[in-house]
């Protein structure tokens, strides 16, 4: 009877051991899912950021981008479709960054070098533009203007190399003025 007993606790021990050994593989295995899940999620933010790059740099946006960015460097007004095709695309940007369907990082990268000089250049124009039914006219443009710009990737500049130590005369080679 006592090999029974014995028996039973070791078969309970067992138990607990794969117990806790297939909660152990379970975590991993739904963390590796979790992951991957996270990974697909920043890929599709990152697909769909560069889709409105495509669109950015479609023929109609790129000609209404060139004259909205003549315009702001130049300081000269703009009005019209130029400059609707182009705030409206800022604001689809914003919008799709603040619901996490896009990449925050690689838009500012992509877009925030166009944004900036139209903000700089038109801002003034844009905030006067708006009105009580477009309240939030440029709002796109002027949010990308505003974020930090990203840091750039440091650079690796080859070490020139060490010079030769200078030669230092020696004692019998130093002379005394006038000698």
């Amino acid at each position: 009877m006592a090999e029974r007993m014995n028996l039973a606790a070791w078969s309970g021990v067992l138990g607990t051991w794969v117990s806790i050994a297939a909660a152990g593989v379970g975590g991993y295995t739904a963390l590796q899912t979790y992951n991957e899940e996270v990974a697909k999620m920043e890929d599709a933010r990152v697909v769909q950021t560069f889709a409105l790059l495509e669109m950015f740099n479609s023929s109609e946006r790129l000609q209404s981008r060139q004259r909205v960015m003549e315009a702001a460097n130049s300081d000269a007004p703009l009005e019209g479709h130029d400059l609707w095709v182009t705030l409206d695309f800022f604001d689809a940007l914003q919008i799709c960054v603040e619901r996490n369907l896009c990449d925050q990082d690689l838009a500012v990268r992509l877009f925030q070098p166009y944004a900036a000089p139209i903000w700089s250049g038109l801002g003034d124009q844009i905030t006067v533009g708006r009105t009580p039914s477009d309240p939030n006219m440029g709002e796109g443009v002027q949010w990308l203007a505003s974020l930090p710009a990203p840091e750039t990737a440091p650079t690796v500049a080859a070490e020139p190399p060490e010079a030769a130590p200078a030669e230092t005369p020696s004692a019998d080679e130093t002379t005394e003025p006038g000698e």
